[in-house]
């Protein structure tokens, strides 16, 4: 164990250095030019999306993102320690002051070490066959005297298919548009921000049986400070899926 623990703390190090050197850079870049490069990793002890544990182990997740004026364009992924999960996601954003518009392609091979679809390959798009899927979602954020957000989002090709709750849309491999809305609050307490939290899903697919709620919880985030120009973000979040009756207790840093 305590090698183990020796070579984690080495390469958490390293990255830390490798991180802080990138935004310093990132900073002076910026000043330079209009495009602005975005780079980070969470480090999570469960990757729980929407109310569900995708990897059941801590999980690995990069992310690199260009933004240009109201437009961000960049690449998110997530690997599970235990080797059980992965997904690599694509999107482009467009932002109008408080409101968002935003296409994700999310490719996700296997999960629970199982094939997620008839062909996993990363570039086959075929509809019945592909392990990818297209969402658009919409989202409102408000301003620091009432600082609401609302998104909601549908699949609309790919792989939301199966999910075995529709016998005639199984049979003929129909996408169920799998749908999620949510909604949240946020405001601090001293040096800490607070997020509540309340998600559903309108009709059963990928998120769920039936209509419910599927993802309800509060986190709490902080910036934890190493240098003088340099500062870790801590997250932790207590998550229930009543629909599923499930709960999770998750700590997360950002580099």
């Amino acid at each position: 164990m305590s090698i183990r623990f020796t070579k984690f703390s080495f390469i958490l190090l390293v990255a830390i250095l490798i991180c802080s050197n990138l935004k310093s850079q990132n900073n002076t870049d910026t000043t330079k030019t209009k495009i602005k490069l975005n780079i980070s990793t969470d480090i999570v002890s469960r990757y729980i999306w929407r109310g569900s544990d995708y990897g059941n182990s801590p999980a690995i997740q990069p992310s690199l993102s260009l933004t240009f004026k109201n437009i961000e364009i960049g690449c998110w992924g997530s690997a599970a320690t235990n080797s059980n999960y992965t997904e690599i996601d694509l999107f482009a954003k467009y932002t109008y002051k408080n409101f968002g518009l935003s296409f994700t392609d999310y490719y996700v091979p296997t999960l629970n070490g199982l094939p997620t679809s008839p062909d996993t390959r990363y570039f086959a798009y075929s509809d019945k066959k592909t392990a990818h899927c297209f969402e658009l979602a919409f989202s409102y954020k408000g301003g620091e005297k009432f600082p609401l957000w609302l998104m909601g989002g549908v699949y609309f090709y790919g792989n939301d298919k199966r999910w075995g709750y529709d016998t005639q849309k199984d049979i003929s491999e129909k996408t169920y548009y799998s749908s999620y809305i949510e909604a949240g609050y946020s405001f601090a307490v001293q040096q800490n921000n607070i997020d509540f939290v309340l998600g559903i899903t309108p009709t059963a697919g990928a998120y769920g049986k039936k209509f419910g709620i599927i993802n309800l919880g509060i986190s709490g985030s902080r910036k934890i400070k190493i240098t003088e120009s340099f500062e870790i973000p801590i997250k932790t979040s207590l998550i229930f899926n009543p629909q599923a009756s499930s709960a999770f207790f998750v700590f997360g840093i950002t580099l």
